[in-house]
């Protein structure tokens, strides 16, 4: 245990939703909006130092559900249920422990609540690993975030001894007896960093595809 640690006590969420200018096609299929899922917790470390996190993803169900196993609109509406039940299972845990930690305890319940959600959908397959791992990604970017800034620290500076009651073995396996993450991660953010453009399938290319 260390007094870093943190617990969740308070969590909410909203979504926003955004209409592009023009569809993008990605994944075989052409969509003409977005839906953000953005979460926010309040979390206490054990000496009492209190802070709010934040993380936001889109919930990219073209890619982590595609159209190939169920409709759109049906892994959207999924995904969506998924968002809204395990920030409220978050805001429930009362452990205490380092960020990875708390994942760790969540995602077992995470995993039951997508079960769930399959079933009572009646989904022809079910929810995908990836998917609920998307949709749950702005709860554990919230709790880094909040955990980062209760301690005074960037978050990714969290990742050592100093802060992790494990070390990866306990996660991974022997090979990571004495290792933590901070051995993995960058300390300093690179000055410069390459981009892409993602180039929908509707995109015009040259000036006779312009309408």
């Amino acid at each position: 245990m260390k007094n870093s640690d943190i617990c969740v006590f308070d969590a909410e969420y909203n979504f926003e939703e955004y209409d592009y200018r023009t569809p993008l096609k990605f994944g075989g299929v052409s969509t003409d909006h977005c839906v953000i899922f953005n979460v926010k917790v309040r979390v206490r470390t054990r000496d009492g130092k209190e802070a709010e996190g934040f993380g936001s993803t889109p919930l990219g169900n073209v890619w982590a559900f595609p159209p190939k196993y169920v409709p759109f609109d049906q892994s959207l509406e999924a995904m969506k249920k998924i968002a809204e039940r395990t920030v409220k299972l978050t805001k429930q845990c009362d452990f205490v422990g380092h960020p990875i930690d708390i994942s760790e305890i969540l995602e077992i319940e995470f995993l039951k609540i997508a079960e769930e959600i399959s079933t009572e959908m009646n989904l022809s397959v079910p929810v995908p690993k990836l998917c609920l791992a998307v949709t749950t990604s702005p709860i554990d970017a919230a709790i880094h975030d909040g955990f980062g800034k209760a301690n005074g620290i960037n978050s990714y500076h969290g990742l050592s001894l100093d802060y992790m009651n494990r070390d990866l073995s306990h996660y991974l396996n022997d090979r990571f007896n004495g290792k933590y993450l901070d051995q993995y991660v960058l300390a300093t953010p690179q000055p410069r960093m390459p981009l892409y453009h993602l180039v929908g399938a509707l995109d015009p290319l040259t000036d006779a595809d312009i309408s």
